[in-house]
C-alpha cells in the first residue's frame, strides 16, 4: 500500500460518510496483522504461498492466511460447513497436506495443477478456503480503495438517480 493510498482510505475512513461502527471495524482490518498459533511454521509458510496464488495479494498489505489461522486458533467458525465434512481446520490441514513438498518452489503453473488436484481431493475444503480468503480479500478496505467501492460509507443520505454518481463514488479510488 503505498502512502497516497494509506491517506485516501484514513481519509475516507475518518470522513463523514462513515459511520463510527464501520470505521471501526475497517480501521482494524487495515493493519491487521495476526500471530500463527493454529498451523504449524510449515502448514502455514503452505498456506500463505497458496492463499497468495488463489487470491493474488500482497501478504504484506493484508495478511489474509493469518485471518485464518487467527480464526481457526479463536474456535471461531465461518458460520457452515458441509454436514459430511470435518471442522474447518482439520478440512484445511487435510488439503494443504495434499500439496507437493516443494509447493513454494513451483513455479505458477506448477502451483496451479498441484491447487487443483488438491482440489479434486479435498472439494468442500478447497471451496470453503476460496470462500474465506476471498471474503477477507473483499472485505479489506485496501481492496474497496482499488476497485472504488465506496459502498462501505454507510451514513444516510445517498442520492440515488440513474446513472449518476455522488461525489463520494467519484472521488474514492485511484
Amino acid at each position: 500500500m503505498t502512502p497516497d493510498e494509506r491517506a485516501a482510505i484514513l481519509a475516507a475512513l475518518h470522513g463523514p460518510h462513515v459511520s463510527a461502527p464501520t470505521r471501526e471495524a475497517l480501521l482494524a482490518r487495515l493493519d491487521a496483522r495476526y500471530e500463527r498459533r493454529y498451523f504449524t511454521d510449515a502448514e502455514f509458510g503452505v498456506l500463505r504461498v497458496a492463499a497468495v496464488r488463489l487470491v493474488p495479494h500482497d501478504p504484506q498489505e493484508m495478511d489474509l492466511s493469518g485471518l485464518v489461522d487467527d480464526r481457526l486458533h479463536a474456535g471461531r467458525t465461518d458460520g457452515w460447513r458441509y454436514a459430511a465434512a470435518p471442522p474447518d481446520g482439520e478440512a484445511y490441514r487435510a488439503l494443504l497436506a495434499s500439496l507437493p513438498a516443494g509447493f513454494a518452489a513451483l513455479d505458477g503453473s506448477g502451483q496451479d495443477d498441484a491447487l487443483r488436484d488438491a482440489q479434486g481431493a479435498h472439494p468442500h475444503a478447497f471451496e470453503d478456503l476460496l470462500a474465506e480468503l476471498t471474503e477477507g480479500f473483499m472485505a479489506h478496505p485496501l481492496t474497496a480503495y482499488r476497485f472504488g467501492y465506496a459502498g462501505f460509507m454507510d451514513v444516510p443520505g445517498w442520492q440515488v438517480a440513474p446513472d449518476t454518481f455522488e461525489e463520494r463514488e467519484v472521488t474514492y479510488g485511484p
